[in-house]
């Protein structure tokens, strides 16, 4: 079965509200789509950045797949909470298309809950024993490198940023691992 491990970075354009942030997909610009595709041939890692974030690249990159996963990635609500997630919605405010529609989807964090781990992705990874090669590094500080590199076209900025991004869709596959043995 084709697995495809998702994770986004993305440019917050609204005003900056810290209760709405999170919730307010219409304003997030994803900046990267990162891809682990695990196929019988070997793992395949695709990168979508700026530009080339569009639909059909999306669909295209995620042809044959058979499940997706995220962490906290769902739009649809988890069946514990209720509550939804972040990659999903931007993606489906921003190109259009609802992942967890369109393929089945396992997202890690209910996945979590239910053996008592909670937090965001590099805390629980903590947790799990798992270590970063780029410690220290979340969410904003990938926006201020997009931005950066955005005003500068210092191609050392998007290189960071896309190895952050790849550690994340990585770690993916780890998390779901460790979990399975929990």
């Amino acid at each position: 079965m084709k697995v495809a491990y998702l994770d986004i970075e993305t440019n917050y354009l609204g005003e900056y509200v810290d209760q709405r942030l999170f919730r307010d997909y219409k304003n997030h610009r994803i900046s990267v789509v990162g891809l682990l595709v695990e196929e019988p041939a070997g793992d395949r890692f695709v990168q979508l950045v700026g530009e080339s974030v569009t639909r059909q690249a999306l669909m295209q990159a995620l042809a044959g797949i058979r499940r997706i996963v995220t962490y906290n990635g769902r739009s649809l609500p988890d069946a514990m909470k209720r509550s939804t997630g972040f990659d999903f919605p931007v993606i489906a405010a921003q190109l259009g298309v609802v992942l967890d529609r369109e393929f089945p989807h396992t997202d890690l964090v209910p996945e979590c809950w239910k053996r008592n781990l909670y937090g965001g992705q590099k805390k629980v990874e903590q947790v799990l024993g798992l270590r970063r090669a780029l410690p220290g590094k979340d969410g904003e500080w990938a926006m201020r490198m997009w931005r950066k590199y955005l005003a500068t076209n210092d191609q050392r900025c998007l290189d960071e940023l896309l190895t952050y991004n790849r550690e994340d869709v990585f770690m993916l596959r780890e998390i779901e691992s460790r979990l399975r043995s929990l």
